[in-house]
């Protein structure tokens, strides 16, 4: 089984190296497994070589794909299209192309439009990932973690369970869903929090006190602007490809901090001029509700969250049967569309997409 991994970031080499472990187990040495990498940047392959992740490297994405059974395309999102032009006539029929990009509705359409028919493409993207590259890579970086997967309407029951088995090898849990619906969640839980880390950290490192402001700033400035560090690159092309949705979740976000807003003024003990106002026109009982609310729904989502883990870790990650995942692709297709909200309700025409299903 030959698996080429083009694109040698953390993403690429963690896969890497976890294909590597699972080729020296009894599954992994019927496989008979050949890892190939190729990355455009030399400096990438070194590392990656250095590390011992793949079996040979080449010179060209043309050469990584010759008669490849999978190739996993893990490059920031605006190189995909570029790499599908480059590789779609060198692909051998019946391979299977996925990649790891976090937005996924253009990569779907660029697939559709460009690889033949004769392969099966399906979307992925691993909801884990640090501040690095391949020095970085971790056999582990993918465990425990949802793995989301996207797949066009007609693709082949094989190429889903290949892919599905993979995810499962890498330690993390596949889970199908609707390309719009990946791109809107993603939107609001994952590129809104790195905007807004770089919008608080632009908003106060162009003020005029943020000479004195910077001496103060401790662990609860690092922590919520730790994700404007990220990568500048890789942000941009999600912005790109994703712009409609993060829009639709920036407004939303400016009216809760208009909300918010109110509530601080309704609560403060001063006016809009700094003036002392009575005591008996402030108002907390609304800001207090404000702040629990939000203190008891992020504290139910890290007990989920712990217990998922922990329940993972006490069983194991454990493949899913064909029936599995058939019946996980089939919600997928059919299983939103009985709870999508019907017209008239108050996310018919909202720009971020339907509000998110409780997911049990």
């Amino acid at each position: 089984m030959r698996i080429s991994i083009i694109g040698l970031g953390l993403i690429g080499g963690s896969i890497g190296l976890a294909l590597r472990n699972w080729a020296k187990t009894e599954e992994g040495q019927a496989a008979n497994l050949e890892l190939v990498g190729f990355d455009a940047k030399g400096k990438q392959k070194a590392l990656a070589d250095k590390m011992g992740i793949f079996h040979r490297y080449t010179a060209t994405p043309m050469d990584a794909v010759k008669d490849a059974d999978v190739v996993i395309v893990a490059t920031p999102v605006m190189a995909v299209r570029d790499t599908f032009e480059d590789i779609r006539e060198h692909l051998k029929p019946g391979a299977i192309v996925t990649d790891t990009c976090s937005t996924k509705r253009q990569v779907m359409a660029w697939a559709k439009e460009l690889l033949p028919t004769t392969v099966s493409f399906v979307g992925g993207h691993p909801m884990a990932g640090k501040t690095a590259s391949i020095e970085k890579a971790d056999p582990n970086l993918f465990k425990g973690c949802t793995y989301c997967l996207m797949a066009a309407v007609g693709v082949k029951e094989e190429a889903l369970e290949t892919v599905g088995r993979l995810v499962t090898i890498f330690g993390a849990n596949p889970y199908f869903m609707d390309p719009a619906e990946h791109d809107s969640y993603t939107a609001a839980i994952s590129h809104l929090p790195f905007l807004a880390a770089a919008g608080l950290v632009n908003l106060v490192g162009s003020s005029q006190g943020w000479r004195e402001m910077s001496r103060l700033a401790s662990t609860g400035f690092q922590d919520t602007t730790r994700l404007a560090g990220g990568g500048i690159a890789m942000h941009l092309d999600v912005c790109r490809t994703n712009s409609d949705s993060i829009i639709g979740w920036i407004d939303r976000y400016q009216q809760q901090l208009s909300e918010l807003r109110d509530l601080i003024e309704q609560a403060g003990l001063f006016d809009e001029l700094g003036r002392p106002k009575p005591e008996s026109l402030s108002e907390p009982a609304g800001l207090e509700k404000y702040l629990k609310d939000a203190a008891e729904t992020r504290e139910r989502w890290q007990a989920s969250r712990q217990m998922s883990q922990s329940a993972e870790q006490a069983s194991g990650v454990e493949m899913p049967t064909s029936k599995e995942l058939r019946s996980n692709y089939t919600r997928m297709l059919f299983g939103s569309l009985f709870t999508r909200r019907r017209p008239g309700q108050d996310d018919q025409n909202n720009p971020a997409g339907p509000n998110p299903p409780d997911h049990k």
